[in-house]
């Protein structure tokens, strides 16, 4: 049995994948060895940057009302004691790239949502129950062994691409003979999931409280509706096994200042949290993801975050491996945005040189390793960023506690407060080398995704987010001019071939009304409301700009250039690492540093020891 692509694990990383490759019409086989959902409590923060590939799956608006937007603060003791050190209660409310930067979700919910979803494809199969013990790669195909748990009868199947989403004790990783490198935290947390029906307990636990004492941390995390996560950092003399017991639990929890006659125990475990990853990412067509790929400690969701990006990231390049000639077969999912104009594109595809000897394998190779390039600097600057936020919570000396609680107060009064509830201190998720067109102003980086008005028709217009009419695959936006007419006939046949969305965008203050033409519109037409698509395109001196699927700038165009010679300079650069005649991968020389927030805190601890000396 063959299918185009065999994922491995339907935790979020691999739920999230299939509805990726389900979406751009690949055949996909999902195996997994439970049959339901992961009982223990995991995951529960997310932020912009994984919410936003909800909304490249159609699920922007179905997340947003399933997760809490409380905020969060930092203190020195459970409330009402003690003194908050940060006041972040107006963190989720702010947003970046069009999605609120922090909120907390009950990821089982979420998990069956994603899994829901995928009854839509009929090109995507689920094979719960179902453990893969064995894999090969010969020909261009992997042959994979499959054991249903409910027997010891196997099945033999075939793909082009193995997806490897099994967690951090991955099968395929160790198959691989990769090595897990890094270090466990010598912490041990009981991790809580709990039920709250007394809506008085938000009176002493409004938002998301993470509480760094003398005694003892501790997190407690509001979730959607009557759910509630509970971390506490065990101490060394404590054992897990006497520790989860439900009555040593309570008594552990009422020391701590939370009163567990509002509270019903759902999931209790002890963690040890590890920070982790492998030095290849791929091997051949297996390739990992998320958890079994790299694993870091869950402060602020990033683990489960990272690896939602990753599928986000390779997804589309796998689509477009599978199929060689690319055409609008990818979009089998109904786009009324899209042009309606695709005789052209029916007649004009581009063929990538797949299965066509080693200059097929190069640019297979080449396109995959771009996924590690691109994803690799970012997770390992969360991991570093993570692991220095937990050693300043859990500093057990008095001194370093009194000068990090003095950093602190610093910062909450001062520059340093609008720094964290800005999440500047995490940095942007911009691309330096890979799938990226160099040089050119804007490449690389995560578009924007302010609100716009979109106009169907002179009467059908309506308020959305930039991605809901950007589609599914590549998108051509261009500032003031028809995108369709100014672009020479070759690269919009080009374009089109690879599913690519042109869309139309007027400045503020016009009025689309008058350029609307409806069905025969051969664009997506839409007025930038707010003026952020031309102040961005200002900024970086272009006038249109191309967007990959994920949401990244491939490249832009210059107004200086013209639309000949501008259009030329990306759309014949794109076409020729898709047909390997030019480098795909420019390797970027690889940069370690210290968290940012670790660097900030002792520069302010500087000055504060220097005013108090004076």
């Amino acid at each position: 049995m063959e299918s185009e692509v065999i994922i491995i694990g339907l935790g979020p990383v691999g739920a999230m994948a299939a509805n990726l490759l389900g979406q751009y019409g690949i055949t996909t086989r999902v195996f997994e060895k439970l049959t339901d959902i992961y009982f223990a409590p995991r995951a529960m923060a997310i932020d912009a940057e994984a919410l936003r590939t909800f909304g490249m799956v159609g699920l922007a608006d179905w997340m947003d009302q399933h997760i809490c937007k409380s905020g969060a603060e930092l203190r020195t003791a459970a409330p009402p004691h003690g003194e908050v050190l940060m006041d972040l209660s107006d963190l989720a409310k702010r947003q970046r790239y069009g999605c609120h930067q922090f909120g907390t979700f009950h990821q089982p919910t979420v998990e069956k949502k994603l899994r829901d979803r995928l009854e839509e494809f009929p090109n995507v199969q689920l094979c719960l129950g179902h453990e893969v013990t064995e894999f090969v790669e010969s020909n261009g195909k992997v042959w994979v062994t499959v054991r249903a748990i409910s027997g010891h009868h196997t099945e033999e199947y075939q793909c082009k691409y193995l997806l490897a989403c099994d967690g951090g004790r991955s099968f395929a990783r160790k198959r691989l003979g990769f090595k897990y490198k890094g270090f466990s935290l010598p912490e041990h947390w009981l991790v809580m999931d709990v039920n709250c029906d007394d809506d008085s307990i938000d009176e002493q636990w409004p938002r998301t409280t993470i509480v760094t004492g003398a005694e003892r941390a501790f997190l407690y995390a509001k979730l959607p509706g009557n759910m509630r996560r509970i971390e506490v950092l065990l101490k060394p003399d404590e054992k897990a096994l006497a520790v989860v017991r439900e009555d040593n639990t309570a008594a552990l929890l009422s020391q701590i200042g939370i009163d567990v006659h509002q509270l019903t125990f759902e999931r209790r475990m002890v963690y040890k949290f590890h920070a982790r990853a492998v030095s290849e990412w791929h091997k051949g067509r297996t390739i990992l993801m998320g958890d079994a790929a790299h694993c870091m400690p869950p402060t602020k969701g990033q683990g489960m975050c990272c690896g939602l990006e990753d599928a986000a990231n390779l997804c589309w390049k796998v689509a477009m491996l599978c199929r060689g000639n690319l055409t609008n077969q990818l979009h089998i999912v109904p786009d009324k945005d899209k042009s309606s104009s695709s005789s052209e594109a029916a007649q004009s595809t581009i063929s990538l040189p797949i299965d066509r000897g080693d200059k097929s394998n190069q640019l297979v190779n080449s396109i995959l390793q771009s996924y590690q390039m691109e994803r690799e600097p970012w997770v390992t600057k969360q991991t570093e960023m993570i692991i220095g936020l937990r050693r300043l919570v859990t500093l057990k000396s008095p001194v370093l506690m009194w000068l990090r609680n003095l950093v602190f107060r610093f910062m909450n009064n001062i520059y340093g407060a609008e720094y964290l509830r800005a999440d500047q201190y995490k940095g942007l998720m911009d691309l330096h080398s890979g799938f990226i067109m160099h040089q050119s102003p804007g490449a690389g980086q995560l578009f924007i995704q302010p609100a716009v008005t979109h106009y169907r028709s002179k009467k059908d217009i309506s308020n959305v987010l930039l991605d809901e009419v950007m589609g599914w695959m590549w998108c051509w936006l261009t500032l003031d001019v028809e995108p369709v007419t100014t672009l020479p006939k070759q690269h919009h046949a080009f374009l089109s071939s690879i599913g690519c969305t042109f869309v139309r965008v007027l400045r503020s203050g016009s009025s689309g009304t008058e350029v609307a033409q409806g069905d025969g519109q051969k664009e997506v037409l839409i007025v930038d409301d707010g003026g952020h698509i031309e102040r961005w395109m200002r900024q970086h001196d272009c006038q249109s700009v191309l967007v990959r699927p994920d949401r990244f700038v491939f490249g832009t165009m210059s107004d200086k250039q013209g639309a000949q010679q501008g259009s030329g300079s990306v759309i014949d650069q794109l076409q020729s690492m898709l047909t390997g005649d030019k480098p795909l991968v420019v390797a970027a020389p690889s940069h370690s540093s210290l968290p940012v927030i670790i660097v900030l805190g002792l520069v302010i601890l500087f000055f504060c020891l220097l005013f108090l000396l004076n």
